[in-house]
């Protein structure tokens, strides 16, 4: 018999060849695609909505210069045009507002802020020009097409504004345009031509920041051309290629009502739209309602399956298991803990447990709450009884929605996403009522044992590095690194960002006329 001592570093698995993942069942995903089908064409990275004028603008400037300049002869000109455009962006917001957030390349003009050349001017095209011998981490943005490439491309596209052809990026001959000249409009003609110089010119001079500061990010969108384009885009159609969805416009008018509300917490949306769904008749909501109650169950079940793993690992750490005998020791916890606590034990069926929990007032939000006291004492016993708690009341409080929940998922290709609350329903067994507890727990730890190493694989298979949080050998587990639970981020703080750059919302989280102004057209339309 092998100790874990002898198995300190496996030839393959040494320590540097794993690395961390935020989502080690492989679960986070059906998250993400609900939280993009409420949202369409925001990302937790577009968080400026003026870069979405700003690109179309620059896409447009690109295709008006000349066939034989020398940007236009091959698509890294159109990168380096671009990249050059988001650099001086950078130094400007950096001298001119050094308080704003979320500005692409806001470290390299920091960095950078007082490296100004004899001649009073900053050298961009060194600092955002991406050559063949340029060293990873010198520039303003290591990614060849820029943060446009990397992180504004996929909503763009999503909102029907760019397209790409043979590598360029192209505004849409009707959105696109659009937009691009409605950002134009908000530009004198000499900052145009100033700015568009320095691009190809490859330098910002000092003097020049006045001229073009109406580029800066946080000008103010109220009563100009290009606001009003934002405003309409907010509240189309989700997509021209599907059948006609209203979601994105659904949730801005669900944020701005709560916004409107006194001392409520715009981060909670999902969760107040969990607690109205459970326990009404679902006829006469909106689709975004129900994506975000949707979007909600998949949360706490998430949550609860991470929790029942994390607390798997934390056993494992420092311990020596063969893989039978760790099944048999967690098991053992739980059925000592459901003991101590509760009125049914472990031969009860997972119905008596749903029961007990009901009659005390237990629900989903109170076991977040104890999962988030144990995760930071790091009671193990606990971790694996809460979580696997929080599974059954998770079921129990919507049960009675599951068709709708099944429909929604249905008609959005969710019901395909790993995770789901309809397939862990049906994986885990939560609507089995012969299933004891005792059965449902021991199922419940092999099959995410089992889970997290498929997924692992999997994604060593796609060619990422070695994700295995444990591994077996010679039937032993060795514990490599324990996940913490945690949540998604659902775009929201994207949605608050563009509310408050078209004034919907003041600088202390208030609704403006303006923001009641838009939610009275929306709520009227």
């Amino acid at each position: 018999m092998y100790g874990v001592d002898s198995y300190q570093e496996p030839f393959w698995a040494k320590s540097g060849n794993f690395v961390r993942g935020r989502d080690p069942l492989g679960i986070q995903n059906s998250s993400i695609a609900t939280y993009a089908t409420l949202l369409p064409g925001m990302t937790n990275l577009t968080l400026r909505l003026r870069y979405y004028g700003l690109y179309l603008w620059l896409l447009n400037e690109y295709h008006k210069l000349p066939e034989n300049h020398n940007l236009k002869q091959s698509v890294t000109g159109q990168y380096t045009f671009v990249r050059r455009a988001e650099l001086i962006v950078a130094f400007l917001m950096e001298n001119n507002h050094p308080l704003e957030l979320a500005v692409i390349g806001s470290t390299y003009a920091r960095e950078h802020k007082e490296e100004v050349t004899e001649k009073g001017y900053y050298d961009i095209a060194k600092g955002a020009d991406k050559l063949k011998e340029s060293i990873k981490g010198s520039l303003y943005w290591d990614y060849t097409s820029g943060a446009l490439g990397q992180y504004y491309l996929g909503s763009l596209i999503n909102l029907n504004l760019v397209t790409v052809k043979e590598g360029y990026f192209e505004r849409t001959e009707t959105n696109g345009v659009d937009l691009a000249e409605a950002y134009d409009a908000s530009l004198s003609n000499d900052t145009k031509r100033v700015l568009l110089e320095r691009i190809i010119e490859g330098k910002l001079y000092t003097t020049d920041l006045e001229m073009i500061d109406a580029i800066a990010l946080n000008k103010t969108l109220k009563g100009t051309v290009e606001g009003d384009f934002y405003k309409n885009l907010l509240v189309q159609a989700d997509s021209i290629h599907a059948q006609a969805s209203f979601q994105r416009k659904e949730s801005l008018q669900l944020f701005l009502s709560l916004l409107q509300q006194e001392d409520q917490d715009w981060q909670t949306m999902p969760l107040i739209c969990y607690n109205n769904c459970k326990s009404i008749a679902l006829e006469n909501v909106t689709e975004a309602e129900i994506g975000w109650y949707f979007y909600q169950v998949n949360e706490i079940v998430h949550y609860g399956l991470e929790t029942i793993f994390w607390a798997l690992l934390n056993t494992m750490d420092g311990n020596s298991f063969s893989y039978n005998n760790f099944i048999k020791h967690v098991t053992q916890l739980v059925y000592s803990e459901v003991k101590n606590q509760f009125e049914f034990n472990a031969k009860d069926s997972i119905v008596v447990a749903d029961s007990v929990l009901f009659d005390n007032g237990i629900d989903t939000e109170f076991l977040i709450g104890k999962i988030n006291e144990v995760v930071k004492t790091g009671d193990s016993k606990e971790g694996l009884l809460y979580g696997m708690l929080l599974l059954i009341s998770a079921f129990n409080e919507n049960q009675h929605q599951l068709e709708v929940l099944k429909n929604y998922a249905a008609n959005h290709q969710l019901n395909t996403k790993h995770g789901n609350i309809v397939e862990v329903t049906r994986q885990y067994g939560l609507d089995n009522k012969a299933w004891s507890f005792e059965v449902f727990v021991k199922k419940t730890m092999q099959r995410l044992l089992n889970e997290h190493t498929s997924v692992a694989y999997a994604k060593m298979g796609q060619g990422e590095k070695n994700l295995l949080k444990f591994i077996v050998e010679d039937n032993f587990l060795i514990h490599i690194e324990t996940m913490q639970p945690n949540f998604t981020n659902p775009r929201l703080k994207t949605l608050y960002n563009f509310t408050k750059d078209l004034s919907f919302i003041d600088n202390d989280g208030k609704l403006t006329m303006e923001g009641r102004d838009m939610l009275h057209q929306i709520t009227a339309a």
